[in-house]
Protein backbone atom coordinates (compact mmCIF):
# COMPACT_ATOMS: atom_id res chain seq x y z
CA UNK A 1 0.00 0.00 0.00
CA UNK A 2 2.87 2.38 0.82
CA UNK A 3 4.27 2.01 -2.70
CA UNK A 4 1.02 3.25 -4.22
CA UNK A 5 1.13 6.40 -2.13
CA UNK A 6 4.83 6.90 -2.82
CA UNK A 7 4.02 6.89 -6.54
CA UNK A 8 1.16 9.35 -5.98
CA UNK A 9 3.37 11.75 -4.01
CA UNK A 10 6.22 11.58 -6.52
CA UNK A 11 3.67 12.20 -9.29
CA UNK A 12 2.74 15.48 -7.60
CA UNK A 13 -0.28 14.53 -5.45
CA UNK A 14 0.46 16.66 -2.38
CA UNK A 15 -2.51 15.30 -0.42
CA UNK A 16 -1.36 11.69 -0.79
CA UNK A 17 1.42 12.27 1.76
CA UNK A 18 -1.26 12.62 4.45
CA UNK A 19 -1.57 8.81 4.28
CA UNK A 20 1.99 8.48 5.66
CA UNK A 21 1.45 11.11 8.32
CA UNK A 22 -1.68 9.37 9.62
CA UNK A 23 -0.17 5.89 9.40
CA UNK A 24 3.21 6.63 11.01
CA UNK A 25 2.73 9.66 13.28
CA UNK A 26 2.39 7.58 16.47
CA UNK A 27 5.39 5.40 15.71
CA UNK A 28 7.43 8.43 14.66
CA UNK A 29 6.58 10.27 17.88
CA UNK A 30 7.52 7.25 19.96
CA UNK A 31 10.90 6.93 18.23
CA UNK A 32 11.52 10.69 18.40
CA UNK A 33 10.66 10.75 22.10
CA UNK A 34 13.08 7.90 22.79
CA UNK A 35 15.84 9.99 21.20
CA UNK A 36 15.12 13.49 22.54
CA UNK A 37 13.22 12.53 25.72
CA UNK A 38 11.03 15.59 25.67
CA UNK A 39 7.51 15.59 24.25
CA UNK A 40 7.70 19.14 22.89
CA UNK A 41 11.00 18.45 21.15
CA UNK A 42 9.65 15.11 19.91
CA UNK A 43 6.69 16.89 18.29
CA UNK A 44 9.10 19.23 16.52
CA UNK A 45 11.31 16.33 15.44
CA UNK A 46 8.34 14.44 13.98
CA UNK A 47 7.09 17.49 12.11
CA UNK A 48 10.53 18.21 10.65
CA UNK A 49 11.05 14.54 9.81
CA UNK A 50 7.80 14.38 7.86
CA UNK A 51 8.72 17.57 6.01
CA UNK A 52 12.15 16.11 5.16
CA UNK A 53 10.59 12.81 4.08
CA UNK A 54 8.14 14.64 1.83
CA UNK A 55 10.89 16.71 0.24
CA UNK A 56 13.12 13.66 -0.30
CA UNK A 57 10.55 10.97 -1.08
CA UNK A 58 11.91 10.62 -4.61
CA UNK A 59 15.21 9.44 -3.06
CA UNK A 60 13.44 6.45 -1.44
CA UNK A 61 14.86 3.48 -3.33
CA UNK A 62 12.84 0.71 -1.73
CA UNK A 63 15.89 -1.08 -0.30
CA UNK A 64 13.99 -1.19 3.00
CA UNK A 65 10.40 -0.59 3.97
CA UNK A 66 9.10 2.96 3.88
CA UNK A 67 8.60 2.75 7.65
CA UNK A 68 12.27 1.91 8.21
CA UNK A 69 13.36 4.73 5.90
CA UNK A 70 11.09 7.20 7.68
CA UNK A 71 12.21 6.12 11.17
CA UNK A 72 15.83 6.63 10.08
CA UNK A 73 14.89 10.20 9.15
CA UNK A 74 13.20 10.61 12.56
CA UNK A 75 16.30 9.34 14.40
CA UNK A 76 18.60 11.59 12.34
CA UNK A 77 16.37 14.59 12.95
CA UNK A 78 16.30 13.83 16.68
CA UNK A 79 20.09 13.67 16.79
CA UNK A 80 20.29 16.90 14.80
CA UNK A 81 17.97 18.66 17.28
CA UNK A 82 20.01 17.40 20.24
CA UNK A 83 23.23 18.65 18.68
CA UNK A 84 21.68 21.97 17.73
CA UNK A 85 20.25 22.59 21.16
CA UNK A 86 23.34 21.10 22.77
CA UNK A 87 21.21 18.88 24.94
CA UNK A 88 23.32 16.18 26.39
CA UNK A 89 22.08 13.36 28.46
CA UNK A 90 24.20 12.17 31.29
CA UNK A 91 25.20 8.61 30.84
CA UNK A 92 23.69 6.42 33.49
CA UNK A 93 26.04 4.58 35.77
CA UNK A 94 26.42 0.94 35.01
CA UNK A 95 24.30 -1.15 37.28
CA UNK A 96 25.23 -4.66 38.14
CA UNK A 97 22.80 -7.10 36.61
CA UNK A 98 20.89 -9.16 39.10
CA UNK A 99 18.01 -11.49 38.51
CA UNK A 100 14.84 -9.83 39.70
CA UNK A 101 13.79 -11.61 42.86
CA UNK A 102 10.31 -13.07 43.11
CA UNK A 103 8.89 -10.20 45.22
CA UNK A 104 9.83 -7.58 42.63
CA UNK A 105 8.71 -9.87 39.82
CA UNK A 106 5.31 -10.35 41.47
CA UNK A 107 5.03 -6.59 41.97
CA UNK A 108 5.55 -6.04 38.26
CA UNK A 109 2.91 -8.61 37.35
CA UNK A 110 0.35 -7.09 39.69
CA UNK A 111 0.75 -3.50 38.47
CA UNK A 112 -1.87 -1.88 36.32
CA UNK A 113 -0.85 -1.14 32.73
CA UNK A 114 -0.60 2.57 33.51
CA UNK A 115 1.77 1.94 36.39
CA UNK A 116 3.86 -0.34 34.21
CA UNK A 117 4.11 2.31 31.53
CA UNK A 118 5.13 4.89 34.16
CA UNK A 119 8.02 2.73 35.36
CA UNK A 120 9.05 1.78 31.82
CA UNK A 121 9.16 5.46 30.80
CA UNK A 122 10.97 6.44 34.00
CA UNK A 123 13.57 3.71 33.49
CA UNK A 124 14.09 4.53 29.81
CA UNK A 125 14.68 8.20 30.67
CA UNK A 126 17.65 7.25 32.87
CA UNK A 127 19.33 5.33 30.04
CA UNK A 128 21.33 6.73 27.14
CA UNK A 129 19.35 7.77 24.08
CA UNK A 130 20.86 4.99 21.95
CA UNK A 131 20.09 2.21 24.44
CA UNK A 132 16.59 3.51 25.15
CA UNK A 133 15.89 3.85 21.41
CA UNK A 134 17.01 0.30 20.64
CA UNK A 135 14.93 -1.14 23.49
CA UNK A 136 11.93 0.84 22.38
CA UNK A 137 12.32 -0.12 18.72
CA UNK A 138 12.74 -3.80 19.56
CA UNK A 139 10.20 -4.29 22.36
CA UNK A 140 7.64 -1.51 22.04
CA UNK A 141 7.65 -1.00 18.26
CA UNK A 142 8.38 -4.71 17.69
CA UNK A 143 10.83 -4.06 14.87
CA UNK A 144 13.16 -6.79 13.69
CA UNK A 145 16.90 -6.63 14.30
CA UNK A 146 17.39 -5.99 10.58
CA UNK A 147 15.06 -2.97 10.68
CA UNK A 148 16.83 -1.63 13.78
CA UNK A 149 20.19 -2.06 12.03
CA UNK A 150 18.97 0.08 9.15
CA UNK A 151 17.34 2.72 11.34
CA UNK A 152 20.26 3.07 13.74
CA UNK A 153 22.90 2.48 11.03
CA UNK A 154 24.67 -0.15 13.09
CA UNK A 155 25.88 -3.66 12.32
CA UNK A 156 23.80 -6.64 13.42
CA UNK A 157 26.37 -7.62 16.04
CA UNK A 158 26.51 -4.08 17.43
CA UNK A 159 22.71 -3.95 17.74
CA UNK A 160 22.72 -7.29 19.55
CA UNK A 161 25.43 -6.14 21.98
CA UNK A 162 23.67 -2.85 22.71
CA UNK A 163 20.33 -4.64 23.09
CA UNK A 164 21.88 -7.14 25.52
CA UNK A 165 23.57 -4.44 27.61
CA UNK A 166 20.52 -2.18 27.52
CA UNK A 167 18.27 -5.04 28.64
CA UNK A 168 20.56 -5.80 31.58
CA UNK A 169 20.80 -2.13 32.50
CA UNK A 170 17.03 -1.68 32.17
CA UNK A 171 16.28 -4.55 34.55
CA UNK A 172 18.91 -3.34 37.01
CA UNK A 173 17.47 0.19 37.06
CA UNK A 174 13.90 -1.10 37.24
CA UNK A 175 14.73 -3.49 40.08
CA UNK A 176 16.41 -0.73 42.06
CA UNK A 177 13.46 1.63 41.47
CA UNK A 178 10.86 -0.94 42.47
CA UNK A 179 12.77 -1.95 45.60
CA UNK A 180 12.99 1.74 46.51
CA UNK A 181 9.23 2.12 46.00
CA UNK A 182 8.48 -1.00 48.07
CA UNK A 183 10.65 0.14 50.97
CA UNK A 184 9.12 3.62 50.96
CA UNK A 185 5.62 2.10 51.15
CA UNK A 186 6.51 -0.07 54.13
Amino acid sequence: MDSIYIQKVTAGDINAFEYFVEKYKGKAFSVAFSVVRDSTLADDVVQDAFINAYKKIETFRGDSTFSTWLMRIVVNQGIKVLRKKKVQFERSKEFAYEVIDSNVNESIKSMQAKEQQFYIDKTLKTMTAREASILQLFYLQELSLKEIEEIMELSADHVKVILHRARKQFYGILQKELKHELTSII
